[in-house]
């Protein structure tokens, strides 16, 4: 048996007790200024969040979990004094005060379960987006994670590029006078996942590195399909994902209550097509109403997202923005004109008569989102996405997905009381059980 082979099945085998024995690999418990990390999730953007944390000279990466082991294997090659795990309970359990922190990059649906219970434990949580996978969850993971006083983030990192934060910096000169509307749309899901799909009645074996089990987590129990589910597939699946909007509009909808001090909509309306009873519609038109702010007209400002690569071309065409319309922006309409901003692109300025152009950008920093992180769980800082920011912006974003479900529907929402004051059909789709034996308290 070569080297690989048996590398392969140690790492298997040391799973069941949730450590490795490797001569010379044993980690020292670290305190003071080293943070010591978990990542919960090594493979797609759960490498890319370790890889960014790691990179940080002050983080000692302590434990890693996957419930797919050829993904754990491979993220172990480069953290081997790093304790590893196929199941996130165990690990939590089992690194009981010798951890600080952990990031959680797994599929939607988990995200909610494993954050809070790692808030229970006292540690410090970067989640990636969106935040939870039901509104009440993303209300509840707020709530505890004010009452813990521990260091969030959620993982928008565009909120910390440049784009978006030279973006600011020309809003608040007033260049749009009061804005009294939004659009914010995404080529997505086109190209990336399926949507519009109906669950399959194949039952594959399930492959010997995944725990099909623990995938599934929360979520109700079904067979292991090749290819529909693990590794990306899950997104546009109503029971793991959140569709386009849920994957987008945390990122592309978050200039909104950033730039215009919003919080929760008054009301949001679908005008698109319902879900099926498997996944996401292909694409999806959802109408929101906010309250005035000092930055909004006085009767507030209504924001519409668009998804499936549709945009709202009569008003780009109005504006001038015919030559390059971006893929993925938000546009803001004020008193003064329309101003168009991306995380991947430059902002841009039309005023009601004239030529769009780029206005003259400010410096900005460079800001690492990861590391802003890791800096603010050694105390030196703070973060500018936690849970106290990204909790509503993710609520912004699912309650979209509920109003999918009542096409052409005005729901009024009730923020206090997580409830729609005129349609209690509709708050059934505020939260869900979760499958017995993987309750979480608080949740």
């Amino acid at each position: 048996m070569n080297s690989s082979v048996n590398r392969r099945h140690f790492l298997l085998s040391s799973l069941a007790v949730g450590t490795t024995a490797i001569p010379g690999c044993a980690l020292p418990l670290v305190h003071g200024k080293k943070l010591r990390h978990a990542a919960i999730a090594v493979g797609g953007m759960g490498a890319s969040d370790l890889g960014q944390i790691a990179s940080h000279p002050n983080v000692v990466i302590t434990a890693l979990c996957d419930i797919d082991s050829g993904r754990l294997a491979e993220a172990h090659k480069n953290y081997p004094g790093a304790r590893i795990y196929q199941d996130w309970r165990k690990l939590l359990r089992l690194e009981r005060g010798r951890l600080d922190s952990v990031h959680v990059s797994c599929p939607d649906h988990m995200h909610a379960p494993i954050a809070m219970e790692a808030l229970r434990q006292g540690l410090h949580v970067y989640c990636q987006k969106p935040l939870t996978h039901t509104v009440v969850e993303a209300r509840r993971l707020t709530e505890m994670a004010q009452k813990s006083n521990l260091v969030t983030q959620m993982g928008i990192q565009n909120h910390s590029g440049k784009n978006y934060r030279q973006a600011l910096k020309v809003f608040q000169t007033g260049i749009t006078g009061p804005v009294h509307t939004a659009h914010v749309w995404t080529d997505r899901p086109a190209g990336w996942w399926p949507q519009n799909v109906k669950r399959s009645e194949n039952t594959d074996e399930v492959p010997q590195e995944l725990d099909w089990n623990g995938w599934l987590g929360v979520a109700p129990k079904r067979p292991f399909v090749k290819g529909a589910y693990h590794a990306f597939a899950w997104r546009g699946r109503l029971d793991f994902g959140t569709g386009a909007q849920g994957d987008m509009a945390c990122h592309l909808m978050d200039p909104v209550p950033w730039f215009l001090g919003v919080r929760h909509p008054l009301h949001v309306t679908s005008a698109g097509p319902k879900p099926n009873q498997e996944s996401y519609p292909e694409w999806s038109q959802v109408s929101y109403h906010f309250g005035a702010t000092s930055r909004t007209s006085k009767e507030g400002v209504n924001v519409t997202w668009h998804d499936g690569g549709r945009k709202p071309e009569e008003l780009l065409r109005q504006f001038g923005f015919t030559e390059k319309v971006y893929a993925n922006a938000c546009l803001f309409i004020g008193e003064k004109g329309a101003f168009l901003t991306s995380p991947y692109e430059p902002c841009i300025f039309s005023p009601h008569q004239g030529t769009p152009a780029t206005p003259p950008l400010p410096e900005v920093p460079d800001v690492n989102h990861w590391h802003e992180f890791v800096q603010a769980c050694l105390q030196d800082g703070k973060t500018s996405a936690s849970f106290d920011y990204s909790g509503p912006l993710t609520e912004i974003a699912l309650l979209g997905n509920v109003a999918l479900h009542f096409p052409n529907q005005k729901l009024l929402w009730n923020a206090k009381d997580l409830k729609f004051h005129n349609n209690t059909d509709a708050d059934a789709y505020l939260h869900k059980p979760y499958r017995k034996g993987w309750e979480v308290r608080g949740l």
